[in-house]
């Protein structure tokens, strides 16, 4: 009986898919995980975990207390190296309770964009930051990742992460692979330009925002939907509607019933249509 137990227990806890409260943990390859936002959870986003033989570097978004726990006692399991940096990618203005409760001994790692968003907050964080403009190249022994700062597509400043060796793409929220999320922060007519970026890296795996680990055809496919919701809000601008009036008109059903379409529909929605018609 305790023999069968201890399986149960070693099955459960391996590292290569993993199982916890809030994340689901995958091995895709040379120390990097993928953290997968378990639905109905605390994790409002996915994470990307590096080891390197200098420290663990954790990159994503829209950390709370508990998403950060289970993050590094993750990693604990994995290796005795520490947790030194977190790739923040974004974040959301209004949102106190998220991206500050770090451990004093982690620094964060953002855009300078990211980093005025989160200096707008009554919250500030005190960890030590460094930000940067554009992009940034991080060499841990063999391990190189490649920070890129967008403009303004998911939100302001939206990093992505590539690490070229291992041919990974860390989005964050930039894509969202078979599932909605929010865009109520959204700049539609940059974040197109910015997907066409992305589906133009050549990598072997690409960790979504959202959704299950998968590859560029996971951009593509975002592509594809976000395409479908910009023409037919576009459809919609040229009207002379109200914008409920619009919201009602609105008309997907090739991807309405998508999980999070109809959680997120009315801000997304709003954002969309609020921009897109100023364009007009």
């Amino acid at each position: 009986m305790q023999r069968a137990v201890l399986l149960i227990l070693c099955i459960v806890l391996m590292p290569a898919t993993a199982l916890a409260a809030n994340f689901s943990f995958k091995n895709l390859r040379n120390g990097v995980y993928a953290a997968i936002a378990e639905p109905g959870g605390k994790a409002a986003s996915n994470s990307l975990i590096v080891i390197t033989n200098y420290e663990v570097i954790v990159a994503g978004a829209h950390f709370v207390p508990e998403t950060i726990k289970e993050l590094l006692a993750f990693v604990k399991t994995l290796t005795p190296i520490p947790v030194r940096h977190i790739i923040l990618t974004h974040h959301h203005r209004g949102f106190n309770h998220i991206d500050f409760d770090f451990p004093a001994t982690i620094e964060i790692i953002t855009s300078g964009q990211t980093w005025q968003a989160m200096k707008s907050e009554f919250r500030q964080i005190e960890n030590q930051v460094t930000f940067f403009d554009r992009s940034l190249t991080i060499k841990r022994g063999s391990t190189l990742l490649v920070l890129n700062a967008t403009d303004r597509s998911h939100s302001e400043g939206d990093v992505f992460v590539y690490l070229p060796g291992e041919g990974i793409l860390f989005t964050s929220d930039l894509v969202y692979h078979d599932v909605v999320g929010y865009m109520g922060d959204a700049t539609f007519r940059n974040w197109i330009g910015t997907l066409e970026l992305l589906a133009s890296i050549d990598v072997r795996t690409v960790v979504p925002g959202l959704g299950e680990v998968t590859t560029t055809d996971g951009i593509l496919k975002f592509q594809t939907f976000f395409r479908a919701f910009t023409t037919e809000i576009l459809r919609l601008t040229g009207k002379t509607l109200e914008i409920e009036a619009a919201k009602r008109q609105f008309s997907l059903p090739q991807h309405e019933n998508m999980p999070g379409y109809q959680a997120y529909f009315d801000v997304n929605f709003r954002r969309a249509y609020l921009e897109l018609k100023a364009l007009k």
